[in-house]
């Protein structure tokens, strides 16, 4: 699910914060003492087994990051299995190649008896066999997911994960509500010099960056930094083309599955960019820069426009003033409109699952499994998994939470939770809006995404056609052949080796043959 899942982020935080934040110095082993939580629960027993019981032994398989080791001993982890009166066997399995070893693992019919980190195509595909757990036929036992789910008003979401029997057969990553953490950024320091106001149009966008151009003729105005899906993903639905399942967008007014790169949105969308780099307006490495070539064209000044996550200008920032001028200032915008409107990325809040396989249900202690999951969706579990140990990590007064000057003080706040264990998808089921925000630490994100939810910036998520394991055969065999033409096409027409208006209906009539009609008409199937 290319699109939908957007660009590939961090295995410890979706959402690309990750992006944002580097090392810093581990923070000193905290006390058993701490929980890291004092807030009520719902939904039934706070924490999973108490009562005297003896602890349940729970094998995961763990999706382990190289730059974040698994550790045995992180105070965080200590603090889940004491609290829930469990002991998990974890077997770490290298992130590289994590979707694939997982694929083995789950046809092998011995998994663990939870899994986290499971993708949306890799769920899609186990899901129909029979391989996992009908989550669905046990909310009864798991009432705090159940609560979380009405909480946060995610049904459109969990509709994406929800089989055509209508069952929902994964645990859900979840974030509590959308956030406007990722904007078209710009030079505002550059903007007063030249007496131009910050654009709104695509035609105003064109026209500063011209000017800009002119005022710095061996500049590129435009870089990118995650490829050109990366800038569909952040730009797409302004443009009208976004966010899509692998390029096919529902229209809800025809009640139908359509191919947004085949539209004359995306017309508009090439052509534009075609003539950006015509003009020199574009970077030509806008879709092969790393994000340290990136973050150094931004820096120097080199570029001055691009699509970013608003928790990477502070860097930037403080090395364009050192670098560039005193003055320098890059700062977020609202969305840029286009032929969709006034439209952000996709406030996409589910971005993978945990499962069960269906065979734990055999085993003696698939009751107390279930008591794991639900507490693990409890205040205490989310509270412990996001802000870590109490008096280390964060302190609470009056209600409310706050990082300890320790953590605040390190310069990376997202590494220093990562030290103790907190903030790891493997564990943890919510982010909360308080806790990301905090973490983001941008006033910038507070008001913007205030601005987004008045305004309704925020596009809806992509639908995922329910499939059969016949149309997703179907579905694997034709779409790798229209992904390759797509993205091949796309370069063409942007570098200019292929013009719209001269191979537009070629390309267009090739596309379809090549799997778009088919696709359709497997889509929309679905719909009947």
């Amino acid at each position: 699910m290319k699109e939908v899942q957007g660009v590939k982020k961090s295995k410890w935080l979706a959402g690309g914060l990750a992006l944002t934040l580097a090392m810093t110095a581990i923070l000193s082993a905290c006390s058993d003492s701490n929980s890291g939580s004092n807030a009520k629960e719902t939904g039934g027993a706070a924490s999973a087994g108490k009562g005297g019981d003896e602890p349940i032994t729970i094998s995961m398989m763990y999706d382990d990051n190289p730059s974040y080791p698994y550790n045995a001993a992180w105070p965080v982890l200590e603090q889940f299995q004491k609290l829930a009166n469990v002991k998990l066997d974890i077997q770490p399995t290298p992130d590289a190649d994590y979707q694939n070893k997982l694929k083995i693992v789950l046809s092998s019919g011995s998994a663990p008896d939870l899994v986290s980190y499971v993708e949306h195509p890799v769920y899609m595909e186990f899901a129909q066999t029979g391989v996992f757990l009908p989550i669905s036929d046990y909310m009864d036992k798991l009432p705090n997911l159940k609560e979380k789910l009405e909480k946060y008003k995610i049904s459109e979401e969990i509709d994406n994960w929800t089989l055509k029997d209508g069952k929902l057969y994964g645990l859900p990553f979840m974030f509590e509500s959308a956030m406007y953490n990722t904007a078209p950024v710009i030079r505002v320091d550059l903007l007063k010099k030249h007496n131009l106001q910050a654009p709104t149009t695509m035609d105003e966008l064109y026209n500063v960056l011209k000017k800009l151009k002119e005022a710095d003729p061996k500049g590129y105005p435009m870089a990118n930094l995650n490829g050109a899906l990366g800038l569909i993903n952040l730009s797409g639905a302004a443009w009208g083309i976004g966010p899509a399942y692998n390029g096919f967008l529902y229209n809800s007014d025809k009640q139908a599955f359509e191919y947004a790169y085949t539209s004359d949105n995306y017309k508009q969308y090439v052509a534009f960019l075609s003539r950006l780099m015509k003009e020199g307006l574009a970077d030509p490495e806008i879709f092969t820069s790393s994000t340290d070539q990136w973050k150094q064209k931004m820096a120097t000044g080199q570029s001055v426009f691009t699509y970013t996550w608003i928790s990477e200008l502070g860097q930037i920032n403080a090395d364009g003033k050192k670098n560039v001028s005193p003055d320098f200032e890059l700062a977020p915008l609202p969305p840029i409109a286009g032929p969709g409107g006034v439209k952000g990325p996709s406030a996409q809040r589910i971005n993978f699952a945990y499962v069960i396989p269906a065979s734990a249900a055999k085993k003696p202690n698939f009751d107390k499994l279930l008591e794991y999951v639900n507490w693990l969706y409890s205040d205490e579990a989310i509270n412990l998994g996001t802000w870590g140990i109490q008096d280390e990590t964060f302190v609470e007064k009056d209600g409310n939470r706050e990082f300890t000057e320790a953590v605040k003080s390190s310069g990376m706040i997202q590494k220093a939770l990562w030290n103790v264990g907190a903030s790891n998808n493997n564990f943890t089921t919510v982010f909360t809006y308080d806790w990301f925000s905090k973490v983001l630490n941008n006033p910038l994100v507070d008001s913007l995404t205030a601005e987004a939810n008045a305004k309704n910036w925020f596009p809806s998520v992509a639908k995922v056609p329910k499939l059969t394991p016949a149309d997703k055969e179907e579905e694997t065999m034709r779409s790798t052949t229209v992904h390759d033409f797509f993205m091949r096409s796309q370069e063409q027409f942007i570098y200019g080796k292929s013009t719209v208006e001269k191979d537009w209906d070629g390309y267009v009539k090739e596309i379809n043959d090549k799997g778009v009609t088919k696709l359709l008409e497997i889509y929309n199937n679905t719909l009947k």
